[in-house]
């Protein structure tokens, strides 16, 4: 059948086996005989007679989207929007990665958050700028730069670096010998933790802004990522694979004090701290898998459902409940739990 990526085999009336095929020229195959409809068609299922099809296929027509979306919890309001989005202290414009996926090149887009003015504010032809996160006083922006998936990616090497609001004004922190990515501030903005990966060491570090002396706040085996420092700066939340499956974990910014706060097989990731530090948003695979495990080879986590937790980890309640990744979640400054 060549090669390319292959979705959703079916059997049509006629006999024949047909699938999805991606990229700019993908639609319907057939295994034997001629392709049928091209563009994204996702799921098709055929009539019985075989002249109609049915199938799912997205209509978002300006991306990033911005739009509020359905949550299962009338408590916990949800608005769909692009990867990694960060809300200013004000709640007034976000910024946020400008791709579809974390994988993909990637810069940096501010827009108002009604979705009007958007402009890229950063972005490099040769590195990605991923995860952008405003700062407490609303002044400075942190990000990743560099490449941030070794496993597809060669030279995988990425920095942590501030920038002033507008995008001007970068200044790297880290010295660009780990995979260093996903920074979170501290809420007197004066330090971020982020993680970093590599040959020599895997877990989450602490810099100081000014002075960008780097301190070690976990390490060993096992793979840290996600970090979130709580507004009432008592606990930093991550996700780590330390007892062999992803959950998510508090600590104490000293390192101490380390709590395990899921137990629910698949894994729980994207975890981010609610304004007021009572709550915690994740990404979950618990709820199993609800369509094609793998819809492309470079993604490891092609589901998961949005979830809220106690800081503790308890009261955990389901948002979302479909068959599409829905993760990096962040919280608006305006829309608190109630």
């Amino acid at each position: 059948m060549g090669a390319g990526e292959k979705w959703s085999p079916h059997w049509r009336p006629d006999g024949r086996v047909a699938y999805s095929s991606g990229g700019p020229d993908g639609g319907i195959e057939c295994v034997s005989g001629t392709a049928g409809a091209r563009g994204e068609a996702r799921s098709p299922s055929w009539s019985p007679d075989g002249r109609r099809m049915v199938f799912h296929r997205d209509v978002e027509g300006l991306w990033p989207p911005l739009r509020d979306w359905p949550s299962r919890d009338p408590s916990f309001q949800l608005v769909r929007t692009g990867v990694f989005p960060s809300y200013a202290p004000a709640g007034d414009r976000l910024v946020l990665n400008d791709a579809k996926a974390g994988i993909l090149h990637n810069s940096i887009i501010m827009m108002n958050a009604d979705g009007s003015r958007r402009s890229i504010i950063f972005g490099e032809p040769d590195r990605s700028a991923l995860a952008p996160v405003w700062s407490p006083s609303g002044d400075r922006i942190a990000v990743g730069i560099g490449r941030f998936f070794p496993q597809v990616q060669a030279l995988s090497t990425a920095d942590i670096a501030v920038m002033r609001a507008d995008g001007t004004d970068v200044r790297i922190l880290t010295d660009g010998t780990g995979n260093s990515g996903l920074p979170s501030w501290s809420p007197d903005g004066t330090r971020l933790v982020y993680r970093t990966a590599g040959k020599d060491r895997n877990g989450l570090s602490i810099v100081d802004v000014e002075t960008r002396v780097v301190r070690a706040l976990t390490s060993g085996s096992g793979h840290e990522n996600f970090p979130s420092w709580s507004s009432k700066d008592d606990r930093i939340a991550f996700t780590s694979d330390r007892d062999g499956d992803y959950e998510i974990y508090s600590i104490r910014p000293d390192g101490t004090d380390l709590r395990r706060l899921t137990h629910t097989p698949g894994n729980d990731a994207h975890n981010a701290w609610s304004p007021d530090g009572e709550w915690i948003a994740f990404t979950s695979a618990r709820g199993g898998f609800k369509d094609e495990s793998v819809l492309h080879p470079y993604n490891p986590q092609p589901y998961g459902d949005l979830y809220v937790m106690r800081a503790d980890g308890s009261d955990v309640r389901q948002l979302t409940d479909d068959q599409f990744e829905e993760g990096t979640p962040s919280w608006l400054p305006m829309r608190r739990a109630r």
